[in-house]
């Protein structure tokens, strides 16, 4: 996709509203593969974890990590950002991103595993920092892309904390992206506006595997790829960091509802629908504490997108990496609403369901 193209989708306030991840997967070279219902301009593609945990008086101590400050933080945007979409009949509108402070429990002080790995190709340098990983296939790793002539990215969707990159152009690459073996992972791109410059960008990648049983028994790789000429001759050419073998993986903690099993750690929620008929599409996920308190993850009525990655797995399983991690052990229930559709000849019935997983 041609840099006038990508800027095109993107201004376009008729634009439809899954248009973000298309963008991103086009420049990355990528088909989409996601969940049923679609999202608003930039919904799944702005990105952090970040993570404000204190509770209720609970005291404890806490990592102070620059991984954390850094990929769970909030990338210069202050507590939350918001931007308006158009729909196709006019329309606007309104969606909030809400961020933390960065601030981890010491419970996850062993989870940062240091990467330290480099790929250099088309003028850009990639150096892969430090990651967190969970036993879902979620979390997030910290890199740093250069290039002294200047990276090419999409200011617009930056100020919004989105890293967009022009791979088709001349001089450019498109947006790192990350390997489970020889499977890639879907993967989110932020930019942290505080550090960055024009020929320096500071960036998380939140990443969830498509399948974390076959996924987290290989390696990783990181990647950067780029197009070399043009019309039939074009080809894209892809380098790739040596492989990273993975360490210790964050616990998850199983909650059920009936049969019905849900995963969560500190990065992630994963739950498994598929017994709900076809398309079930989900429309608000609650986290409820012990203190009382409740963490939106996502509520499509009220415009809150509290994630960076939403996607739907082959299997049945549905992953969510939210943008403030979740404390675990203070965690009551979580709440999924939505509505499931099934099909009985030529009528089709839309059936809302809530699931409460404890």
């Amino acid at each position: 996709m041609k840099s006038n193209q990508i800027k095109q989708a993107f201004e376009s306030v008729q634009a439809d509203s899954d248009l973000a991840d298309r963008v991103l997967y086009a420049a990355a070279g990528e088909p989409l593969r996601r969940k049923g219902h679609a999202k608003p301009l930039y919904v799944a593609v702005i990105g952090c974890l970040a993570g404000v945990l204190a509770t209720g008086g609970v005291a404890y101590a806490v990592v102070n990590s620059s991984y954390f400050a850094s990929a769970w933080g909030n990338h210069g945007n202050g507590e939350s950002v918001t931007w308006t979409n158009g729909g196709s009949s006019g329309t606007k509108y309104t969606y909030t991103r809400e961020f933390g402070d960065g601030i981890a429990p010491q419970s996850l002080e062993g989870a940062v595993q240091k990467v330290n790995l480099s790929v250099e190709g088309n003028g850009y340098t990639l150096d892969i920092h430090e990651m967190a990983i969970d036993e879902n296939g979620c979390g997030a790793v910290t890199f740093t892309l250069s290039n002294p002539n200047g990276v090419n990215y999409y200011k617009p969707a930056a100020e919004l904390g989105e890293l967009v990159l022009y791979g088709e152009e001349e001089g450019g690459v498109s947006t790192p992206s990350m390997n489970f073996g020889e499977e890639w992972a879907d993967t989110r791109c932020t930019i942290d506006k505080d550090t960055s410059s024009d020929t320096v960008i500071n960036g998380t990648m939140y990443f969830a595997s498509w399948n974390r049983d076959r996924d987290l028994r290989h390696a990783v790789t990181w990647n950067i790829s780029w197009t070399e000429g043009k019309g039939g001759d074009a080809k894209v050419i892809e380098v790739s960091t040596q492989e990273f073998n993975v360490g210790a993986h964050v616990d998850t903690k199983e909650l059920r509802s009936d049969d019905s099993p849900l995963e969560i750690s500190p990065f992630s929620i994963q739950t498994h629908i598929d017994d709900l008929g076809y398309e079930a599409v989900d429309h608000k996920l609650t986290v409820s504490y012990k203190d009382g308190s409740e963490q939106i993850i996502e509520d499509d009525d009220a415009g809150a997108y509290n994630f960076y990655v939403s996607m739907g797995r082959n299997s049945g399983e549905n992953i969510w990496v939210p943008t403030k991690l979740i404390d675990v052990d203070q965690v009551v229930s979580v709440t999924l609403e939505g509505a499931r559709y099934t099909s009985t000849g030529e009528t089709e019935t839309k059936v809302p369901f809530t699931i409460v997983y404890s």
